[in-house]
């Protein structure tokens, strides 16, 4: 079957307990056999609310990362690992990918921060991140990065074609999953993934409702607000039939904007 079958774990992992975290990533792992590209929620290995954190305050992450590389290798998975990074005293809300081998692709560290707490923890990152699973070009962002326009546009102008976003989308915020994340894959005519946590942190009510949207925004797999898996067969030909009739890209670059 032509195309990357991709899926996105809903979940929650045990935070403050990274063997036990790791352990659910192997877990996880094994029920997503048959996949190319696995993508778990933003901050999945660590947790994602640690009130107090500050750098030096995530020991143990880094060796626990290369477990998850481990996993990937024997699953023959590429996956995506949302996880908070320590890099030399700066703190990243980050995703990190390992490629079917177990060989790290890759971290992006999120790009806009939302909320006092993460502005004031994180320090926020500057560059994109893309990579190949099961034959498509694919881009990184992390929650609150799709919420802008403007960086889901510059994936699709370097021809990316599917957008994961490892998320902790909490309540009242639902609309972001239910109205945003369709028509970012619309607008750009690519596919989109959104996977969230679900559950609760200290003072935080996850909503769920992960997804993997097509070029037309339709919904091509979604879950509730429980813990589950979302998958879907990617075929890049839905793309190019999607753009054959108008492509907002080719047509983008024949008006100038003012």
């Amino acid at each position: 079957m032509s195309g990357c079958k991709l899926a996105l774990w809903q979940g929650a992992g045990v935070p403050g307990d990274l063997p036990a975290t790791v352990a659910e990533v192997a877990r996880v792992a094994g029920l997503a056999a048959g996949a190319d590209l696995l993508v778990f929620p933003e901050g999945f290995l660590t947790g994602y609310h640690i009130p107090g954190l500050a750098p030096g305050g995530l020991p143990g992450v880094e060796d626990a990362l290369a477990e998850v590389g481990a996993i990937a290798a024997q699953s023959g998975l590429t996956l995506v690992m949302g996880t908070h990074t320590d890099t030399g005293g700066a703190l990243h809300n980050s995703a990190v990918v390992f490629d079917g081998t177990g060989a790290e692709l890759g971290r992006y560290h999120k790009r806009t921060l939302f909320g006092g707490w993460e502005q004031a923890t994180f320090v926020p990152g500057d560059q994109p991140l893309t990579f190949t699973a099961g034959g498509l070009r694919v881009g990184v962002a992390i929650c609150y990065d799709v919420e802008f326009p403007e960086l889901i546009r510059a994936y699709a102008r370097e021809g990316v074609q599917l957008v994961v976003v490892p998320t902790a989308l909490m309540a009242p915020h639902d609309r972001v999953a239910r109205l945003v994340v369709p028509v970012r894959a619309l607008e750009n005519q690519i596919f989109l993934g959104y996977a969230n946590r679900c559950g609760q942190e200290p003072g935080l009510d996850f909503v769920g409702l992960s997804c993997i949207c097509g070029p037309r925004g339709q919904v091509l797999a979604e879950t509730g607000t429980g813990s589950a898996m979302v998958s879907a067969q990617l075929d890049p030909a839905m793309l190019a039939a999607e753009r054959a009739e108008s492509s907002y890209l080719d047509d983008l670059a024949t008006f100038r904007l003012v």
